[in-house]
């Protein structure tokens, strides 16, 4: 005998269902028990072999009384390394505990007419170089500054601006979006906050004041917990977003990796000093792929503390109080503050402090001061700049020491448990004394094989190898630039990917500066490397640099473009990045035949698309 169950109990009026569907989260559980409810008792009547089945009940609370509805939240993010978006989401997460709806989304996908329908925007924004927008953010940029951006006077923001206070436009990028909200009539809900390389407990503390302007009407007897539908139909509570646990081991608790092996790539003879790193990575936790990059914590030169105690007359035996720990102000001097690279915030410090007119006319020229800025450490400034001070004074000007970041250089699927790095070790004169960059000649000089460096993995989310294993790719990495190649060409032969894989590298001199001649050779021959093009700028008496040989190979570069290839640049942004850019848009525009303002409409299309990237410096 066939079981039937009644005919369901008629559905309410269909606008009076939309309007009780649109109300509180609360209000839609009662209606979800309520209609349980009238299914529940129509059923009563089913043959026992299907009423015996036990049934997981919800009890219907009585309707709540209407309540005011608190405005949607838009979360707007801007990133070139994912640091953005991970805040963008860390905030969305903590807004939805509130019970706001809201909604997260790129700036490189979000569509800029719908600003001026928002009630409340949230924007986390990074900076790149020296005050550019990243990449994602550039035409909601160009847009807000431009003619077509309307009027927002019904609108409420806040803004997280991302930067490095090494850059003398820090954080500019989120200075001009929050000065330009605000003069499009935008009303401020929270202060801008500016992170720097640390930028976790400043961005706690625009949480909390975010959280706490936002408008709050509260539920009776609703909490944090978000009310979602069950895989039944039913009513169900769930719970708040747990904090991911994620590994041990992070920027606040780096891993103490062991160096396993370190070579000096250049020949004998060379002008530079480019080292390759083996550490290993062995019951830290720590994973990564092709494209991100291996934090680092470096000490100071002890021949640099030695200089700024000498040029100060202060004693470096002193024990002081330092971020709550007791040492030797020589050792925090070593180890916890920035002494080889001088920032505008430093300088201004120093001057308020000094009182000195030469260094505050010196900050009224932005261009006077990038470039004293350049080249010089905290000893030049107090060199040329003297004034007595005491030791924890001059520690209350300088800058926490920040990690260095370098592109991984392998794959882990070829070298399990291990992290290879590319180093070019910076060292210079400046005013007739030797100079050195912190984290390279730490690498370099003070870290030997069998010692260990405290090390996190930085994941870059946009310099990522295509999902698809038969799309083609272009690289262009000079120099130390090439480092993060050798990564997608050992994963992509591990993977057996077949999509071709085409290099071009650049160094002054063959003989001394092919960085990984040997294995580029034998990836050749393999077919793992499909074309390999190098340029030796001073082996022939006019320079060639890659971006000449990218027009060497126009037409095969735009064939590959057209057919999905996706096109990398990693290495110098001032020069190198900036070149090879006109070179791509020359291609565009020559071998397509539509000319320049084509070109750089496909240009941008190639970036919207994350088919155009870089990891530049």
């Amino acid at each position: 005998m066939t079981s039937t169950f009644p005919p369901p109990p008629v559905a309410p009026d269909e606008q009076l269902l939309q309007q009780l569907t649109q109300q509180s989260a609360l209000q839609q559980m009662w209606l979800s028990g309520y209609l349980y409810g009238l299914a529940s008792r129509a059923g009563e009547a089913a043959p026992a072999s299907v009423q015996d089945k036990p049934v997981a009940t919800v009890a219907a609370p009585a309707p709540p009384a209407p309540v005011a509805t608190l405005p949607a939240v838009t979360v707007l993010y801007g990133s070139q390394t994912g640091n953005s978006k991970k805040v963008a989401h860390q905030l969305s997460a903590k807004v939805k505990e509130r019970g706001f709806q809201t909604t997260v989304a790129d700036l490189n996908d979000y569509p800029s007419k719908n600003l001026k329908s928002e009630k409340i925007v949230l924007l986390v924004i990074s900076t790149q170089g020296e005050g550019e927008p990243p990449v994602s953010a550039e035409e909601f940029y160009k847009w807000l500054h431009g003619a077509r951006a309307p009027r927002l006077e019904g609108v409420q923001f806040s803004v997280c601006a991302l930067g490095d206070r090494s850059y003398l436009q820090f954080c500019q990028t989120g200075k001009d979006v929050d000065a330009r909200l605000e003069a499009l009539g935008a009303q401020r809900l929270a202060n801008r906050v500016d992170c720097d390389v640390d930028f976790e407990e400043t961005v706690e503390g625009w949480f909390a004041d975010v959280l706490g302007k936002l408008p709050s009407a509260p539920l009776a007897g609703a909490s944090s917990a978000a009310v979602v539908a069950s895989s039944n139909g039913h009513a169900a509570v769930a719970a708040p977003l747990a904090k991911s646990a994620g590994t041990a081991h992070d920027r606040k608790n780096p891993f103490a990796a062991p160096v396993l092996e370190k070579i000096q790539l250049n020949g004998r003879g060379s002008q530079k000093e480019t080292w390759h790193l083996e550490l290993s990575l062995e019951g830290s936790g720590l994973t990564y792929e092709p494209g991100d990059s291996l934090g680092i914590y470096a000490t100071n030169p002890e021949s640099l503390v030695k200089e700024v105690l000498y040029t100060a007359m202060l004693n470096g035996n002193k024990v002081l109080t330092f971020n709550g720990k007791e040492d030797q102000f020589k050792q925090i001097l070593l180890r916890e503050v920035e002494l080889t690279v001088l920032t505008r915030e430093v300088v201004e410090n120093y001057a308020n402090w000094t009182n000195n007119s030469a260094l505050k006319a010196l900050l009224q020229d932005n261009a006077a001061l990038k470039n004293f800025l350049w080249g010089r450490n905290v000893a030049d400034l107090l060199r040329e700049f003297p004034a007595a001070l005491s030791e924890s004074t001059l520690l209350g000007f300088l800058r926490k020491m920040p990690p260095r970041s370098y592109s991984i250089a392998s794959s882990l699927l070829a070298h399990p448990d291990e992290v290879h790095l590319t180093v070019a070790a910076l060292r210079y004169d400046f005013n007739g004394r030797p100079h050195q960059g912190v984290a390279s000649t730490f690498l370099a000089d003070r870290v030997q094989a069998g010692e260990t460096v405290p090390v996190f993995v930085e994941h870059n989310e946009y310099f990522k190898l295509p999902a698809d294993d038969a799309a083609d790719i272009i690289m262009v990495g000079p120099g130390t630039g090439v480092a993060p190649f050798r990564a997608f060409v050992e994963e992509r032969s591990e993977r057996g990917a077949t999509g071709k894989n085409w290099l071009f590298f650049g160094n002054p001199h063959f003989e001394t500066d092919f960085l990984y001649q040997v294995e580029w050779l034998n990836h050749l021959k393999r077919g793992t490397l499909d074309r390999l093009d190098v340029a030796f700028s001073r082996d022939q008496q006019d320079k060639i640099y890659v971006q000449n040989r990218l027009l060497e190979r126009s037409r095969l570069i735009f064939e590959r473009l057209e057919n999905g290839a996706s096109f990398y640049v990693c290495g110098d942004k001032s020069r190198m990045a900036s070149d090879v850019q006109q070179a791509v848009s020359q291609i565009i525009a020559k071998e397509s035949g539509k000319g320049d303002e084509y070109a750089a409409e496909y240009l941008k299309n190639l970036k919207k698309q994350r088919r155009y990237l870089e990891d530049v410096y």
